[in-house]
């Protein structure tokens, strides 16, 4: 199977091919929006949040404000996503907060939830925690969309992972998959073979 089309923003977004039409993974930093907007004609069918963070979910709101269309997260990040809850401050002296919290909050009415398992245009459902306690991916015949979960050849930094412990787990879950390719937010994809050394590098 051929992967999914990246567009660069901040974060890696990707535009996934269905039988009618395509849908989109990630959504930017909010003021990427006017940069992504006119690369979606026509409209995605749905926007899949991979988890809260600004850099994936802040151009969320500017999409449903044009296009209406279903955003899929999974429950726990919503608190983050409609601003119920601030997000975590990243690890930057007295900007930390303002910085992580730029993202407008999206309305409830937009989310609608999605758990390991469940499906979504062909493609399953896999929770990937650990970088946020929420993160999810999509899986299809050896390819993973796997938002955070790894960065470039390893893991984010453990600062800005909610729980790393969890986060080196879910490389042997992205393993156990029988993945054979990898989309990741920040970075090219990586083969199997890489993700296997990250594993011996970890221990898990």
């Amino acid at each position: 199977m051929s992967g999914p089309e990246v567009l660069r923003f901040a974060a890696n977004l990707y535009r996934v091919p269905t039988e009618e039409g395509y849908f989109l993974v990630d959504a930017g930093l909010a003021w990427e929006a006017k940069r992504l907007l006119p690369l979606l004609e026509p409209p995605p069918r749905l926007l899949f949040l991979t988890h809260h963070h600004t850099d994936h979910a802040g151009g969320a709101k500017a999409l449903w404000e044009r296009f209406r269309l279903p955003i899929l997260a999974h429950p726990k990040e919503w608190p983050y996503l409609t601003k119920a809850k601030p997000r975590p401050p990243l690890p930057l002296p007295l900007l930390g907060s303002l910085l992580a919290n730029l993202a407008p909050p999206l309305p409830q009415e937009a989310l609608r939830p999605v758990e390991e398992g469940d499906e979504v245009l062909g493609w399953r459902v896999v929770a990937l925690p650990g970088h946020t306690l929420g993160q999810v991916g999509l899986f299809r015949e050896g390819v993973l969309i796997a938002g955070d979960a790894l960065r470039g050849k390893g893991l984010p930094p453990k600062f800005i992972n909610e729980d790393h412990a969890l986060a080196q787990k879910t490389v042997r879950k992205i393993l156990d998959l029988g993945v054979e390719r990898v989309y990741i937010g920040h970075g090219g994809p990586l083969t199997r073979a890489e993700v296997e050394a990250l594993a011996r590098r970890l221990g898990v």
